[in-house]
């Protein structure tokens, strides 16, 4: 037994003319907005308008951007802007919170002493990984405290340089 298998299924179809009822639809509310608009505004007003409607609205109707329709881009585009958004990595904790608590936790305190000897990126790791905060104890690598030392400029910016021993 032979069935016929639908084809050209992404293709709307053409309702008014060559029109679909989606573009039909758009441009008929963008001649409303323009006949209406003819009588609120003097001529070059009228003009300035009129081009600025009727081209949103033909734009709407029929352009497409790598297959998706322009209407369609807006509206994701306002989604987009109007969410908030924060995207946590969590290979091993789907379960945790995704929220600007949870970020903050995860950074700890960063500083620029913890940060050269290695410290806060193996807390961070440990936390996103198991979900807990590592113990408090200083870790510091031996060689990375001899060669570089953390001062305070007169600005009150902490530097991090290298350290040389001219006496050995």
């Amino acid at each position: 037994m032979q069935y016929q298998i639908p084809q050209f299924i992404d293709t709307e179809d053409k309702i008014a003319g060559p029109f679909t009822i989606r573009q039909f639809i758009y441009v008929c509310i963008t001649a409303a907005l323009i006949f209406v608009l003819y009588f609120f505004f003097q001529s070059f007003l009228f003009i300035l308008f009129a081009l600025v409607v009727g081209g949103a609205g033909i734009s709407l109707a029929f352009v497409k951007v790598n297959g998706q329709k322009l209407s369609k881009l807006v509206i994701l585009g306002f989604l987009f802007y109007w969410n908030p958004q924060l995207y946590l990595w969590q290979p091993d904790k789907p379960q945790m919170p995704k929220n600007t608590e949870t970020m903050h936790q995860v950074s700890g305190s960063l500083n620029l002493e913890s940060i050269i000897s290695g410290t806060s990126l193996k807390k961070t790791w440990q936390y996103v990984q198991t979900g807990s905060k590592a113990e408090q104890k200083d870790v510091r690598d031996p060689a990375a405290e001899s060669t570089f030392e953390v001062f305070r400029q007169v600005t009150g910016e902490l530097r991090a340089a290298k350290r040389v021993d001219f006496t050995g």
